[in-house]
Order: structure tokens, then C-alpha cells, then sequence
């Protein structure tokens, strides 16, 4: 294997450039160095490519929307609450981006930075910025490298670390990726089943923050333990919530050998399974993406045009102790892996 670099435009008058890694399959990753973007996760089946994720041909397919399409997620993420947690009985302060509260690490987080890119193995690449409090309102400076590895199992590795310095802060990344594996001419979602190992889910208020109550999945659309079906669950969701689909926080074991979650398509039997050493899949259905969002591999932007499946630590635990811990002190380096496996 060998990692190839081809040009994919500009962005905020810096270059973007595509890193494209295939394995003896014909299995292919390919990462932008704008946010670590996933452009493509494709496969050859039945002689035609399939390009497991949502994408698109042109950097700005996944700049002109607010959807964090593929991106690496960080500092934290999900929601925190306010912008605000204590630490030590210090009140720390963050910058809000969404209805008072910070998402996905606030208006400057990792979703919006170019990293250096180092090519170490040739199956694969690793991601580097230094996230400075100056620049994202977080406390302390935290060092962040990122690397992605295709491996001939059909395996794409995702490894995560970061080192604090200056002060304590917290670290709790994901990448915010899309799936579809449908063949390329379909647009939606409706005929794929998706399997959360999961007993419970976070309640949260009225603006999507937790409230740290976890409810357990059983007898409900949520337990997709049991229920797998999509286009069965989201047709009950139309009707039954306002959302017309998942935004939700599942509960999953923090365990590399059990899968969290799977996708499948129904049709082609293409499926993903997903590895955490977190306690937390996040699960967006995209049931409000618009006609605004354009140049998309599966169409004009419309709802459940795919998946989203965040592996992370359950989000706003720096203001409940019973979700988890982000906290990271200073000089010390944390790392979390996320596996995305291909089987048909």
C-alpha cells in the first residue's frame, strides 16, 4: 500500500489536499487536511465503486453547511451545558456556539482547523494541530495528533491523542462521520438496519443538553438492540417525535472487542461495524438536512440521507460525574481508538 496526494481546492485561502490510502481489496481512505475529513471510505463490490460515506468532489460540499460532515470533532464532543462546568470548585467558561451552550468544541474547534499531515506507515497518515487556549477559549493548550490506518482486513483505525499543557483542561474527540452504504444511486437511508448495543440512552431538555438521567431503551423506538430496521423506526419517528429522527446518546460498552453499533443495507449486505474503547455512540439520522445543503454524493441535501455515528465518551460529563470522565491534567497524554471494520 502506498498513500497518494492530489489536490482538492482551497478553503479559507489555504490548500486543501486529499490523502488517499487503498489496500490490496481495493478498499480506499481518503482524508483531507482540512479537519481531518473522511472523503471517501469506498469499496469495490460487484465491479462498481461504493463510497461508504457521505461526500462529496468538492471542499466546499462540506464547508457551506453547518453539518460537520466527516470531521474530527473536538476539543469535546456533543454539548456542554452553558459553556460552563467546575474543576476543583473553579468555575471554567467556554465559548457557546449553539442556543448558550459549546457544541462541538465551540465556533473555533477542531472542525474548523487545517493540521499538518505526516505520512509514517504506507497505510497510513497522522493528523497534527496544537490547539492553543488563545485561539479556542478552552483552558490550556492541547497537542492533538490523529492518525488513520487502512489495514488489509478491511479495517480503518482511527487513533486519537492528546497532551495538555499549561493547565488542566478536558479532551473527549470524535469523528463526526456520515454513512450510507447503499448502492450509489441511493439517496436515503430507509432501507438499512442499524444495531446500537445499547440498554439506555441520555435524557435531555428541551436544547439537547443531558440532563444526566439515563432511561433504558426497552419497549421503545431506542432499542435498536432489538429493532433495526430504519425505515420502520423512522416512519414511527415522523410521527411520534418532533425531530422525526435520532439526535440521541446511546450508552455502549467502553470495550474494543464488542461491537458498539452496525450498519447494514438491507439490499447489497454491505456493513460496518463500529469499535470504541468509549461508553458512548451518538446517533444522528440527519432528519433536518435541507435543499441547502448541496454538492453531496447522494444528492441535494434531504433527511436521513445518512447516518452519523459518534464514538465518544457521553457527553456533557464535565457536568455530571455519572457519564464519564474528560478531564485531562496538565502534561498528561490521553488516547482513544475508534475501528470502523467493512464485512459483506
Amino acid at each position: 500500500m502506498t498513500v497518494t496526494q492530489t489536490d482538492f481546492g482551497q478553503y479559507a485561502g489555504q490548500q486543501v489536499v486529499k490523502y488517499t490510502i487503498e489496500n490490496q481489496a481495493g478498499m480506499r481512505l481518503s482524508i483531507l487536511n482540512f479537519a481531518g475529513i473522511i472523503q471517501e471510505i469506498s469499496v469495490l463490490d460487484d465491479n462498481q465503486r461504493v463510497n461508504l460515506v457521505l461526500s462529496s468532489d468538492d471542499i466546499t460540499g462540506f464547508t457551506a453547511n453547518g453539518y460537520n460532515i466527516n470531521r474530527i470533532i473536538g476539543r469535546t464532543a456533543g454539548r456542554i451545558t452553558k459553556g460552563q462546568w467546575y474543576r476543583d470548585g473553579e468555575l471554567i467558561k467556554v465559548p457557546t456556539n449553539e442556543n448558550g451552550h459549546t457544541l462541538h468544541g465551540g465556533p473555533n474547534g477542531l472542525g474548523q482547523q487545517f493540521f499538518m499531515v505526516k505520512i509514517k506507515q504506507p497505510n497510513e497518515i497522522t493528523l497534527t494541530h496544537t490547539a492553543y487556549s488563545e485561539n479556542d477559549g478552552f483552558p490550556g493548550d492541547l497537542a492533538v495528533e490523529v492518525t488513520y490506518r487502512l489495514d488489509d482486513a478491511n479495517r480503518v483505525h482511527i487513533t486519537m491523542r492528546g497532551t495538555q499543557s499549561g493547565q488542566p483542561g478536558v479532551f473527549n474527540p470524535t469523528v463526526h462521520t456520515y454513512f450510507n452504504l447503499a448502492d450509489p444511486a441511493k439517496t436515503d437511508i430507509l432501507q438499512q438496519d442499524l444495531y446500537v448495543n445499547s440498554d439506555g440512552h441520555l435524557a435531555v431538555d428541551e436544547t439537547k443538553v443531558p440532563t444526566g438521567e439515563i432511561i433504558e431503551n426497552a419497549n421503545s423506538v431506542f432499542d435498536l438492540k432489538k429493532q433495526h430496521d430504519l425505515g420502520q423506526i423512522l416512519t414511527q419517528m415522523q410521527s411520534e417525535t418532533n425531530e422525526g429522527g435520532f439526535d440521541d446518546m446511546f450508552v455502549v460498552p467502553s470495550d474494543l472487542t464488542q461491537v458498539a453499533a452496525r450498519v447494514t443495507d438491507q439490499v447489497s449486505q454491505r456493513k460496518i461495524n463500529i469499535y470504541s474503547d468509549r461508553n458512548a455512540i451518538v446517533v444522528f439520522t440527519a432528519s433536518q438536512l435541507d435543499s441547502s445543503v448541496e454538492g453531496l454524493n447522494r444528492g441535494v441535501g434531504h433527511p436521513y440521507e445518512a447516518v452519523a455515528l459518534e464514538a465518544q465518551t457521553l457527553p456533557d460529563s464535565e457536568n455530571h460525574d455519572n457519564l464519564g470522565d474528560v478531564d485531562i491534567d496538565v502534561d498528561e497524554t490521553k488516547t482513544y481508538h475508534i475501528v470502523y471494520e467493512y464485512q459483506k
